[in-house]
């Protein structure tokens, strides 16, 4: 095995182990993780430095960080020095991985608490639940637009996920998963949320007569649901709604991708909300 440093501007150099067998209790941790199925984990993968730094960002615990041979080794030069860190050969992390994406820089990490639906009791901003949204990159890209949106969280209904720290979702959205409330609920754990906290429930569907703007005028928050592009809101949760919106195309476009409609519907909303208190401001001063 051989040692190298990572130099650090405000703290000591923290050493580095470089790692060449598969059969090292290092690797051999790492792959358990890796097959680990389970809804609970207490140790899930962190894939690449953006990702790492928003998760320390918002209080995750960092548990060891890992390297590729090729990695720049002044990578985790801005990380807590005591955290360890090793450097694995290429051979090992092609082992490890296989046909999984392989980062050149990860962690493996402390799993927080996950977030319950209880956690919107009492929050600001709108929610927006996903029902039967299954594609891992549009749940990402929508958790980010949620999140630079001022969006209470999201909901994850028969998303196909045992768990939200899983690396690809964690990936999708640029990290800030550990930003916003991301819950994964049944649909009747879903449904009954709704009705003990008097959502009012928006749900957007390509075929609805009623245009997305009539939410410029809903002043309470809203729950913006939205289905798959085949199966659309389930009829549990569209039988709860107060808006049926959808959004003006052109003729030749049947739909939207869920993400885009996600950050106009959230936009849409905020918009009106916005509008309506900028009048309310001018009001009070005539």
């Amino acid at each position: 095995m051989e040692a190298a440093t990572i130099a650090s501007e405000t703290r000591e150099p923290a050493t580095v182990q470089t790692i060449d067998s598969t059969r090292h209790p290092v690797v051999r941790r790492i792959a358990d993780v890796l097959r680990n199925r389970s809804e609970r984990p207490s140790i899930f993968v962190l894939d690449d430095l953006e990702n790492i730094e928003q998760a320390i960002a918002c209080g995750v615990e960092v548990d060891t960080l890992y390297l590729s041979a090729s990695a720049d080794p002044s990578t985790f030069a801005g990380i807590d020095a005591d955290v360890p860190r090793y450097v694995l050969d290429d051979s090992v992390a092609r082992t490890l991985f296989g046909e999984q994406k392989r980062s050149r820089a990860f962690a493996l990490a402390r799993a927080p608490r996950r977030p319950r639906l209880r956690d919107l009791i009492g929050t600001t901003g709108d929610i927006i639940i996903l029902d039967g949204v299954r594609i891992v990159g549009n749940i990402g890209a929508i958790t980010r637009t949620a999140c630079a949106l001022a969006a209470a969280g999201i909901v994850l209904v028969d998303s196909g996920l045992r768990t939200i720290w899983d690396r690809r979702l964690i990936r999708a959205s640029r990290g800030l998963v550990f930003a916003t409330p991301v819950v994964l609920a049944t649909r009747a754990e879903c449904a009954e949320f709704i009705r003990q906290e008097g959502l009012v429930l928006a749900a957007l569907s390509a075929d609805a007569v009623e245009p997305l703007s009539s939410i410029r005028t809903a002043r309470e928050r809203l729950a913006l649901a939205m289905g798959s592009e085949r199966e659309g809101v389930s009829r549990e949760l569209d039988a709860l709604t107060t808006y049926r919106c959808s959004i003006p195309m052109a003729s030749n476009v049947e739909s939207l991708n869920v993400s885009v409609t996600a950050g106009i519907a959230l936009f849409e909303h905020r918009t009106g909300e916005h509008q309506d208190s900028r009048l309310r401001e001018v009001g009070g001063r005539l």
